[in-house]
């Protein structure tokens, strides 16, 4: 083919705006910020706030972009001190989150101080998180949604509707404004009994009740967004809110593995559109099965058969013995789908390593020393690991009020 054809096209494509669009929105956003320096003509494209919010909508809806990174912290620590693990070869490090939400500020010349700091979820590129703040005169508890590219912050009207402790989480919605709010909290006595648990979207700078359900035998801090719908992980059935209808449901479970074990919950999330669940008949075991939940039917199947055995012999530290017998060393940070079938993995915490176990191929790769103690490294799971995809969410002109 002609250079000169070839130099021509190339020049055609990059400045003819619709075309650019079309190539630009299919972009990870970690790629858009640097291409946003080529020229002016990028940069405004790329800054627009249209362009903005298509690309926020096809990484909501697409499901096409495997995660950036992973942030995850020590579960049992009394404060949150995140830790962040790239997961992509483009990409050396994640976006700082404690340093840029515990700034103290000043209010009225009150000074407001963070004393605690936890992210409860992640969806398509946002965080939710709680934030514990102290002033002269009072302390609150209160939800915000950030977005580590664009430092976008907004802080969520309390909801009062009750004095019991509120759960929040985040909904991606197909229409404007793409994002929505929902807010969880226990009824003192409700049709339901005193476990129910009452559901209140976000509109405006008000709460409207859309709902209520069992809360026995769930927790409401960890909602998995997936299909329209967030859903909680119970002992013997999950329930679930569907956003556009406003219905809620349950999910009866398979039968958990027999075995010793109470907690058989060793993972619940959401990964390239495929929602996954994993139990385990003992806390430690190295064999265990992966079920996926069906869009159609929203029935569990297995999906994959994992044997941590090849992963036990090329680190022997994981045998741990103790008078119960021996136990094997390792936490289930995440599940990631990659998009290739052979690319998925099981992101794993072992003593002094984050390693990928390949859910296909079997292969075992260290990704990351983690440096301390064994009961130091194990103290992660898949509830305190927020998968992370850099997401140009709009900022200061993007609102969770649909009117």
């Amino acid at each position: 083919m002609d250079k000169k054809l070839v130099i021509a096209a190339v020049d055609v494509i990059a400045s003819n705006v619709d075309i650019l669009c079309e190539i630009l929105v299919r972009l990870p956003a970690s790629s858009l910020i640097r291409f946003s320096a080529v020229c002016k003509l990028w940069y405004s494209i790329i800054m627009s706030m249209p362009f903005r919010i298509r690309h926020s909508r096809c990484l909501a809806f697409a499901n096409a972009l495997p995660p950036t990174g992973i942030y995850f912290y020590n579960c049992l620590a009394k404060v949150q001190n995140l830790e962040s693990l790239s997961l992509t070869d483009n990409v050396s490090s994640l976006p700082p989150l404690h340093d840029e939400l515990t700034t103290s500020t000043t209010i009225g010349g009150d000074v407001v101080e963070v004393i605690d700091f936890k992210v409860t979820q992640s969806c398509n590129g946002l965080f939710m998180c709680i934030l514990t703040e102290r002033s002269n005169t009072s302390t609150s508890r209160k939800g915000l949604v950030y977005n580590p590219v664009n430092k976008f912050r907004y802080v969520l009207p309390t909801c009062t509707v009750s004095d019991e402790w509120e759960y929040y989480n985040l909904i991606s919605y197909p229409e404007p404004p793409y994002y929505k709010a929902l807010c969880a909290t226990y009824l003192a006595d409700g049709n339901l009994g005193a476990s129910s648990m009452g559901l209140y979207m976000l509109e405006g700078d008000s709460w409207r009740h859309c709902g209520s359900m069992d809360a026995t035998g769930h927790g409401f801090d960890s909602g998995v967004f997936w299909n329209g719908a967030i859903h909680w992980i119970g002992v013997y059935f999950s329930v679930y809110f569907v956003v556009s209808s406003e219905e809620v449901g349950r999910i009866e479970l398979p039968m958990a593995p027999r075995g010793p074990c109470n907690q058989k919950l060793r993972y619940f999330g959401e990964s390239g559109g495929h929602l996954h669940l994993i139990r385990v008949k003992n806390l430690y075991a190295k064999k265990f099965i992966v079920l996926e939940l069906d869009k159609d039917t929203l029935t569990w199947s297995m999906k994959y058969r994992v044997h941590l055995a090849k992963l036990i012999s090329t680190f022997p530290e994981m045998a741990q013995q103790t008078p119960s017998g021996t136990q094997y060393a390792y936490s289930i940070l995440s599940l990631i789908r990659g998009e290739m079938e052979e690319d998925s993995v099981l992101l794993l915490t072992i003593p002094g390593k984050v390693v990928t176990y390949n859910l296909v191929l079997k292969t075992v790769n260290v990704i990351r020393e983690l440096p301390g103690e064994v009961h130091d490294t194990l103290r992660f799971d898949h509830l305190s690991s927020y998968q992370y995809t850099a997401s140009f969410a709009p900022g200061e002109d993007w609102t969770i009020d649909p009117k």
